[in-house]
């Protein structure tokens, strides 16, 4: 105490640790192996339940638990009651062949959690890899990042796939936000086909018709070399031991040109593609392709096809009205 009169206040006082804090530890560390417990209690119960999803359902693509601060995202679209906010979300996602059984077996599942009496309410969602691409469809591209970060249970490689490719997005868009038209994913994976090992094709559409200080060869290696360096670290972080992107990047003046000289792989990228970004680019040249206004392609010459069946028709009708 006789040195805390010549040192300005700086000292540290002591603490009475005997009267304040002594009965603040042991109830800490009491709490602290009751949620451990719990927790571990937890993930037995979800052990057992993917057990018996597995099993009964061989045919199951993935299960991952939702992260909880994406849950409102869930309960708004769904329109279900607030207090499921505090339960584990499963998503389970089975594929599309099986669409006209999810009623069955979201009610088998439900029994099951059921009978285990389980100490933490779950709420299920299920759905086949169509629904997920379907919100990207619908520019709900919130709800399909949450999927794609959900902690996965089992997964035969959609859940690693799409982690991935949410996680180079994001690093992406950090550097490049205001110059990225479109973040786009496609084959195997968007066909329902993909593995553990199985690529996953991206498409990078970058605008550069504002950029005059600098030749667009050397724009589009610059761009290359930065997205390329993502790759490795966006794979480090969702946790999987191969690259498993191949990310291709084009310019959005170039990309048009292909468009316009109805590039092959331009246009099958856009006929399967899915964005898990578009600033509204992707999609409208998606809606022009499958109205046929893109040409040549299989759909503008079905476009052509069915008017001709259509002028057939009309010229039938009149003539009949002209018997008559």
């Amino acid at each position: 105490s006789s040195n805390n009169s010549n040192n300005s206040g700086n000292d540290i006082p002591e603490m009475n640790l005997d009267n304040k804090y002594a009965s603040k530890p042991p109830v800490m560390a009491e709490n602290t192996e009751k949620i451990q417990k719990d927790m571990e209690k937890t993930k037995k119960e979800l052990e057992k339940l993917k057990g018996f999803i597995v099993k009964k359902y061989p045919f199951t693509q993935a299960i991952g638990i939702l992260p909880p601060q994406s849950i409102k995202l869930f309960i708004e679209e769904e329109e279900v009651p607030k207090e499921t906010e505090k339960y584990i979300h499963l998503q389970i996602i089975i594929p599309e062949e099986k669409t006209k059984d999810i009623s069955k077996i979201k009610l088998e599942i439900v029994k099951q959690i059921d009978s285990m009496k389980s100490s933490q309410k779950i709420w299920l969602h299920l759905n086949t890899p169509v629904d997920v691409w379907e919100m990207c469809m619908d520019s709900k591209f919130e709800l399909t990042s949450a999927i794609a970060m959900a902690f996965p249970l089992y997964d035969k490689g959609i859940l690693g796939a799409l982690r991935v490719a949410e996680i180079h997005k994001s690093l992406v868009l950090q550097k490049f936000e205001k110059y990225v038209v479109s973040y786009v994913i496609a084959g195997s994976l968007v066909r329902g086909e993909a593995k553990k090992t199985s690529d996953v094709d991206v498409f990078i559409v970058i605008n550069d018709t504002d950029v005059r200080r600098m030749p667009r060869l050397e724009l589009k290696e610059r761009l290359r070399g930065i997205i390329y360096q993502y790759i490795s670290e966006a794979t480090a972080l969702a946790g999987i031991k191969e690259n498993l992107l191949n990310v291709q990047v084009y310019l959005l003046t170039e990309f048009w040109e292909s468009v316009k000289d109805a590039h092959p792989v331009i246009f099958t990228f856009i006929r399967d593609g899915v964005p898990l970004y578009d600033r509204g680019t992707f999609m409208p040249w998606k809606a022009l392709l499958k109205m046929g206004k893109l040409k040549p392609s299989p759909e503008a010459i079905d476009m052509f096809m069915s008017m001709g069946d259509q002028t057939v028709k009309r010229a039938k009708r009149a003539l009949l009205d002209i018997a008559v």
